[in-house]
């Protein structure tokens, strides 16, 4: 198992930037990069007009940044391992590759370049400019790092499942990541949202680790009421043993679509 892992590992290390490896790395990288730079000069003008104060030691480019990268990270997990099962259904033929060996593979790529692609732009900004890049408990937000690659793979694990065996969801799943993304308060900050929006929004599982995540990234981060690792920790066991129940009676179904 851990041979075809680490093999397949490699392989969709190769396949993830394609033919023309520049441009891949360009893309991996510009992508967030650029929703970092226009949601900052945006905000930016508005900070001019409305005289929006943010708290001490919180830059807005570092309140972005620690909120896309990860979320990226997070969303792409889901889309490789809903795409993983009919990228790879050649290997099937291979009796010892199975698809959750694909989902696993794909879920440590995924995490692997988004972690690099968040350290070495901390370094680079820490290198050149005068903000503090270093988060205020270095270890809760590794560990919120964490929990969100274990989140992408539980939701990934049933979402792949179900969009490979349900037709109708093949046009609704990919819309799922959009949905999340802004309901995780990933561009704006909490503490801006009404309260009693913010009590609904307090239902998404993962709003609750980004919030984790930026309340120990920054010493002045405003907390609110509400904000909890448990409730995200349940659900994900929870889609992580459906996940898995549906992958031990469909696994034959999955493997079988190769013919």
């Amino acid at each position: 198992m851990f041979n075809v892992i680490y093999a397949l590992f490699f392989r969709e290390l190769k396949t993830r930037f394609g033919k023309n490896r520049r441009l891949g790395y360009i893309w991996v990288v510009g992508e967030p990069m650029t929703q970092i730079f226009v949601i900052l000069s945006v905000v930016t003008l508005i900070r001019e007009q409305t005289h929006m104060v943010v708290p001490d030691g919180i830059s807005i480019f570092m309140f972005l940044a620690s909120g896309i990268i990860p979320f990226f990270m997070f969303r792409n997990i889901l889309t490789q391992m809903m795409s993983g099962i009919m990228s790879n259904l050649g290997l099937f033929a291979y009796k010892p590759v199975k698809p959750i060996h694909v989902f696993i593979a794909r879920t440590l790529v995924e995490s692997c370049v988004y972690f690099f692609i968040f350290v070495i732009l901390m370094v680079l900004v820490g290198w050149f400019s005068s903000i503090n890049v270093l988060p205020y408990h270095f270890l809760e937000v590794y560990l919120c790092f964490l929990f969100l690659v274990f989140s992408g793979f539980c939701l990934g694990l049933c979402m792949s499942i179900l969009n490979h065996l349900i037709d109708v969801l093949k046009s609704v799943l990919p819309y799922v990541g959009i949905v999340l993304y802004i309901a995780s308060a990933v561009i704006y900050p909490s503490w801006i949202v009404p309260e009693a929006l913010f009590e609904v929004l307090l239902y998404n599982p993962y709003l609750h680790i980004m919030e984790t995540l930026r309340m120990n990234y920054f010493e002045n981060y405003p907390a609110r009421e509400g904000i909890t690792l448990l409730y995200p920790l349940v659900v994900n066991v929870v889609l992580l043993l459906a996940g898995l129940w549906f992958y031990y009676h469909k696994r034959q179904e999955l493997s079988a679509s190769r013919v």
